[in-house]
């Protein structure tokens, strides 16, 4: 839509702002032009139309920074978005991966997280700010030596990782399930 734009809006309120940026798109109206970003998938377009309703985006509001699209918008969305007092954040993450063998067995391996934030940090700060800190970590100490971009795929790589996240509190809870389909055949 161009709200994440660091482009001058151009406009004194948010109203104004939406259309003409409609109409920099190519579009007489609001309604069509969320229709389009939403390529033609009428339930989205609601969706987002009554998003910006909610976020006062329709209304004559003064936009925050007109030298920022993007600064500008930021600002609604920390106006709209942050906690209330009591209010936390939780993430959750769960993967099942299947592996099948020649001998007919079938491993589900799964690993599972709940995380919920607290008054002095977030669960997305914790699960991103922790994870990117223990890698350069690692790196610094040499706990990790090769060079380049790696995946956190080979155990010199996650196996400190976890261990550390783990020290933060962030513990995957894992299991791991095989049958064999030959057996239960039979």
């Amino acid at each position: 839509m161009g709200l994440l734009d660091d482009k001058q809006v151009g406009s004194v309120s948010w109203y104004d702002a939406l259309i003409e940026l409609s109409k920099v798109h190519g579009h007489s109206d609001l309604r069509s032009f969320v229709l389009s970003c939403a390529s033609e998938d009428r339930d989205l377009a609601l969706r987002a139309y009554n998003c910006l309703s909610w976020l006062g985006l329709k209304e004559h509001a003064p936009v925050s920074k007109p030298n920022s699209m993007v600064q500008s918008f930021c600002d609604v969305l920390q106006q709209h978005l942050q906690f209330e007092d009591g209010e936390r954040d939780m993430v959750l993450m769960h993967h099942n991966i299947k592996a099948a063998f020649d001998d007919g067995n079938v491993e589900t391996h799964s690993c599972s997280l709940q995380l919920f934030g607290n008054e002095q940090m977030t669960a997305m700060c914790k699960t991103v700010g922790y994870t990117a800190a223990i890698g350069t970590k690692l790196i610094l100490e040499g706990g990790i030596t090769n060079k380049g971009l790696l995946l956190p795929t080979s155990k010199d790589v996650y196996v400190p990782a976890l261990e550390l996240l783990e020290k933060e509190g962030i513990i995957f809870d894992e299991s791991m399930h095989i049958e064999n389909i030959h057996d239960e055949a039979v």
